[in-house]
Formats: C-alpha cells, structure tokens, sequence
C-alpha cells in the first residue's frame, strides 16, 4: 500500500484515512502490513508524522516512477534514472556485431520502450531528451558521422 500525504493535511484527516483504513480491514479481513507500505510526505511538512506505523520515505518508486515530495523532484529523479540507463545499456550491446536495420529495431524495442513508457507519465526535460537522443543516435551510427538525418530514422 502506498499512502500519499499532502502537506496541506491535519491531524484530523489522517485519523479520519486511519478510521476508513480500519473499517475496510474489519470489513475484508485484510490487513495492511507496515512492512510492505510505504508513505510518502508530499510538500513541505512543519512537523513529522508517521501514519499508521508506516515508515515515511522521502522517494518511492512505483512501476518505473520515482515520485518524490514536489514535481520537481519527481521529474528529475524519474529522468536522471532513464537517462543513465539507457547509455549503459547501449554500451552492453555495442559489442553485437548488428547491421544499421537492426540496430534503428534495437533503439526502437528495447531503448526507447523505457523512455516512451516514463513520457506517457512525465514530460522529458529539454537536457535529457538532448543526451538520450544523442546516446540512441551514437548507438545506431555506432560513432561515426551520421549518414542519414535523425528524423528521418
């Protein structure tokens, strides 16, 4: 379970989040186990909390996405994360032996999967998009001087 708290919350609303939470429990039979959730403490807080013995992190990663406190944060940890990625694993299958066709496929199946996936969720900032489309570009022309324009691939 994942729970998100805004600043902009009371005590009062997180007693009220902690009743619902036991009623479902009594209802289902369910239980939340402290151990496998996560809370996250979204904007600025004046004072700690800790709902329902949760531990609070100041990052969580939920399918792929880094959500930190402010949009900011999550953005630029979400990229940063893709941007490195995708280098190291260009550089792992520059050691194929691929022809130009296959490696425009590999660009497109396995690197930009990844990107493509975190745009849906998060627009790119302009310097990621710079150095991810400059690493898909190395790996297809394999370093040498671009034959054929980008957009075009």
């Amino acid at each position: 379970m994942l729970m998100i708290l805004r600043s902009s919350y009371q005590n009062a609303d997180i007693e009220k989040g902690h009743h619902a939470i036991r009623i479902y429990e009594r209802a289902t039979g369910a239980q939340i186990n402290p151990y496998k959730s996560r809370a996250l403490a979204v904007g600025g807080w004046s004072e700690p909390i800790i709902p329902l013995g949760i531990e609070l992190f100041q990052q969580v990663t939920i399918l792929g996405v880094t959500f930190g406190s402010t949009v900011d944060a999550t953005v630029q940890e979400s990229w940063t994360r893709i941007t490195n990625a995708v280098p190291a694993q260009a550089r792992t299958a520059y050691a194929r032996n691929l022809c130009l066709a296959h490696r425009v496929q590999y660009v497109q199946t396995y690197q930009l999967a990844k990107i493509w996936y975190l745009a849906q969720v998060l627009p790119p900032p302009t310097r990621h998009t710079q150095r991810l489309t400059s690493t898909c570009t190395w790996f297809i022309w394999k370093g040498a001087t671009f034959r054929v324009p980008t957009t075009t691939l």
